[in-house]
């Protein structure tokens, strides 16, 4: 399988086509989500760009968000990808975070975050490791430390 073949179609799809907008390119999926001991059945999930969440989210396994999603986001050891027209309004916890899309709340990772280019961050992020791409929108504060650290008090 080379890096530009699509996610397995579920199986009760099976004589429908996907539409572009439901193709999820291999090669944007985070490497964490490849790294996968079953590869035919790699756990990830998508909240599509038509969607809006609103709540409480937390999850087992990696997720990319296409569409917005309000509340708090607690993905324990995954990784949680925000694709460029996707949204958050939510304080998030995860292993990794990356940024592609806005986000207003705070970002808390145990490994890193990274803003890319075309990310655009207004809230404070916790993590050991933080990259902020060339053309990345931030507006708060980082602190570089493991989330389960405390913040030293002034």
């Amino acid at each position: 399988m080379n890096d530009t073949e699509i996610m397995k179609t579920p199986n009760w799809a099976d004589d429908e086509s996907l539409t572009e907008s439901q193709v999820i390119p291999f090669k944007d999926v985070p490497d964490s989500v490849k790294q996968t001991t079953n590869p035919e059945n790699p756990t990830v999930s998508v909240i599509g760009e038509t969607l809006h969440f609103k709540g409480e989210l937390s999850a087992g396994e990696d997720l990319i968000i296409e569409g917005i999603v309000e509340g708090k986001i607690n993905q324990g050891k995954c990784c949680l990808t925000l694709k460029p027209n996707g949204q958050i309004l939510a304080n998030v916890n995860a292993t990794k975070i990356f940024i592609e899309g806005k986000v207003k709340g705070d970002l808390h990772a145990t490994v890193s975050v990274t803003v890319r280019n075309s990310g655009d961050v207004k809230g404070n992020i916790v993590a050991p490791k933080v990259a902020l791409e060339e053309g990345a929108t931030f507006n708060g504060s980082i602190e570089m430390r493991s989330p389960s650290q405390p913040a030293e008090t002034k």
